[in-house]
């Protein structure tokens, strides 16, 4: 997967874990990833199947991207789309 496979979000959570994640074209799979798109490790969210597999070694780093892409997949279900860009107002 790549930038050109989906749309990438930059995050920073209150307790100062940052970071990036890329969600598929079709939606569905979360993982991280750089700013550019590339992918970072092997740990990625499946929202069809609710399950994240590799899960990272870091309990912080893990936690932040499970909140973080489950925040992004429940706007995209309200507003039917993915939205353009994330807050903290989300979590």
């Amino acid at each position: 997967m790549s930038l050109e496979a989906g749309s990438v979000y930059t995050w920073e959570t209150a307790e100062g874990a940052t970071g990036n994640i890329l969600i598929d074209s079709e939606e569905s799979v979360a993982r991280l990833c750089t700013s550019e798109g590339l992918p970072l490790g092997d740990m990625l969210l499946d929202k069809n199947v609710g399950n994240v597999e590799n899960p990272h070694p870091d309990p912080q780093l893990r936690i932040a991207f499970l909140v973080v892409a489950a925040a992004i997949f429940q706007e995209a279900q309200r507003q039917g789309r993915l939205p353009d860009k994330i807050t903290r107002t989300y979590w």
